[in-house]
Order: C-alpha cells, then structure tokens, then sequence
C-alpha cells in the first residue's frame, strides 16, 4: 500500500498535503503520526530514541513547518506515533525517497528533548498498527468525498443528487426513509430530525449507481449510525444485530443495542449490501 494511503486509510489520519506532507493527525483520538527514518534511531542511556526534526532544514519545503506543528502537538500532549521508513539511499544530499516502510509495527513516542540542534522522541514502546489503527468512517471521509464529487467532469444535477446522497439528504434520504415507513429502521423512532440515512456499503466504495441506490441505505438514529458506520454493528440476513466483540456487555448496555433487530426482514437487494457490510466493514 501507497504510505500516504496508510496514513489515511489505516491510521484515519488525513495527510494535508500529499505531495510534501511527513505527517498527519487524528483529532478525534488526538493522535500525530510522524514518518521517521530507520536510521535516525538510536540507543541512549535509557533506552532508544529517534529523530524527528531539526532546527536548520537542509532546503526549502512547506514540510518543515507543518512538522514543527506536529512536534508542538506532541508537546502540548498529543499521542505521538512514528512510522518507520527506510530511505532508498541514505547518504543522498536531495530530498530523501522512501524505499519501503513498516506497516506493522509503530513507535509510541515519549519525552521530547533537543540536543545539537535536532529534536528527538523518545520510543516507550513498539506498538502494533493494529492496536491503534482507525478505519475510516463515512465521516472521517466527509470532506474528501464532496471534494472529489466537485473535481468530476459531469452535469451539475448529477453532481447535487452525489452531493446529498453524500450526506443523506435529497432523493436518497426521502426514498430509504420511505422504504423504512418514516422512521428508524431499529428503534422505529419517527423522529426524523434525529435520523441519518446513511450508507450501507461505504460511498467510498460504491459505484455511482450504488452511491444513489436507495437500498444501500438504512435510516438509523445517530447513536446507531455511529456504531454502524464504525462497523461496530452489523446485520445478519433476517435482521438480527451482530455487535463486534470490540463492543463489551457494558458499552452495549449503554448504547442499548442487546437484542436489537431491523424492524422488518430487509429487501433481497439490501441483504447483498449487508453481506458487504458484514464482509468489509463489520470488526468482529
């Protein structure tokens, strides 16, 4: 995989630019992902640590700034994460090429200390990528969805009708709504302020077609939106509500979704978008 769509699409982190951005954050989970090289780890007194800047860039790029913000971040006690990349060739006076990276393992940092004009993080700790990974979500991926519905060359009423069934609103929202009797398709809820008619298959993931297709969709309250977009829960082919093992008797207490179900078997087309759902999304 890409590294820059490590960063977005495991980490959920969003790269500000792809080009000459090192780093991202999760705000959500105040998290800074930082790219380090392998070879600027090194042992100390105390344990190891690496090197995650320094005070006189060796040339211009808008990089150095955005990873000085990053640092300060990480000061001001935001969890810092470095994924370890190996340069191409190490002793190049240019700008340095990835040649690979790890995409299992993550340096959790600690203190971070200055010393001969560079700036280090302590490593507490290798973590895996997958203890800490976030999948991206429906709203994670909000922005970058509308952005690129505005960057296709199409009519501009095919381009609203993507724009609100991005946000399930327009035809979309009133059609799954309709197919669910105005209301909730859990809690039976009619209170549609409160309802979000949202994606079963992911927008990102979905063709144009399926991305308007009223049986990709289900109307939910947030509480359970969340969950599902989170693939959190899930549906079995009768209805039945699978909650992912991440989710423990207390937490499904408080969302309150023991022995919840849809409120009627669903339609045979919207059965095969929950077996997607089930398939790639659902954490078990």
């Amino acid at each position: 995989m890409n590294i820059n769509r490590f960063f977005t699409e495991t980490l959920g982190a969003q790269l500000k630019n792809p080009r000459w951005s090192w780093g991202a954050t999760d705000a959500l989970n105040h998290r800074v992902y930082l790219r380090v090289w392998r070879d600027g780890i090194n042992e100390t007194n105390t344990g190891e640590r690496v090197q995650i800047g320094r005070d006189k860039p060796r040339r211009k790029s808008p990089g150095f700034a955005e990873r000085q913000s990053h640092i300060d971040l990480i000061r001001a006690g935001a969890e810092g994460f470095g994924v370890v990349c190996t340069a191409v060739d190490p002793d190049t006076s240019d700008a340095r090429e990835i040649g690979s990276y790890d995409d299992r393992e993550l340096l959790r940092f600690g203190d971070v200390t200055e010393e001969n004009g560079n700036t280090y993080a302590d490593i507490v700790a290798r973590v895996l990528t997958s203890d800490v990974a976030r999948p991206q979500t429906g709203q994670s991926t909000l922005t970058n969805d509308l952005r690129s519905i505005s960057r296709q060359r199409t009519d501009s009423t095919t381009k609203e009708a993507l724009v609100n069934a991005r946000v399930g609103q327009g035809l979309f929202r009133s059609m799954v709504l309709k197919a669910w009797g105005n209301r909730c398709a859990v809690a039976g809820s009619a209170t549609l302020d409160a309802i979000r008619a949202s994606h079963i298959k992911p927008w990102r993931s979905s063709s144009h077609l399926e991305r308007l297709d009223p049986a990709n969709g289900l109307p939910m309250i947030a509480r359970l939106d969340a969950l599902f977009d989170a693939g959190l829960i899930s549906f079995d082919f009768d209805g039945k509500v699978l909650v992912s093992s991440r989710l423990g008797p207390r937490e499904q207490a408080i969302f309150a979704i023991v022995d919840c179900s849809l409120l009627c078997r669903p339609s045979q087309a919207t059965a095969d978008y929950l077996t997607y759902h089930r398939e790639h999304v659902f954490r078990k």
